[in-house]
């Protein structure tokens, strides 16, 4: 009993989950990717501090990406993070590290997060 209206209205939003599945898969290829780089170019000079930025980068990204959490409490648990990494690796805090390293994975994340409803919007364009 739905009118057509209804039924037009329920095969666009049909077609827009589609879209933004195709894109949810894209983005699990390329967000592991993405942090895996990040990590290796921002993180602390040992062994530990590279793993563990590219966890908290990867759940990051698929936080803000994909599960669409909200992105302020993100930022501030990349923000611990990264405080914590800094004082771990070097037995203080060297704020010249921790600029680098928060500068890098905060702008990057927000890029991501903000970035998503605009990937959304030109694949649909794309695609049609």
């Amino acid at each position: 009993m739905t009118s057509p209206d209804q039924d037009q209205m329920f095969k666009m939003l049909d077609k827009q989950r589609q879209n933004q599945l195709q894109v949810d898969r894209i983005l699990k290829i390329v967000l592991p990717i993405t942090a895996f780089l990040l990590s290796v170019i921002c993180a602390n000079l040992n062994w530990q501090s590279t793993l563990g930025t590219f966890i908290i980068l990867w759940v990051a990204f698929y936080a803000v990406a994909i599960k669409r959490l909200t992105l302020w409490y993100w930022l501030l648990i990349l923000t611990v993070y990264a405080v914590l990494d800094n004082y771990l690796s070097f037995a203080q805090l060297n704020f010249t590290a921790l600029r680098l390293q928060l500068g890098c994975m905060l702008i990057f994340t927000f890029v991501i997060g903000i970035g998503r409803p605009y990937i959304d919007r030109w694949f649909i364009k794309s695609s049609k």
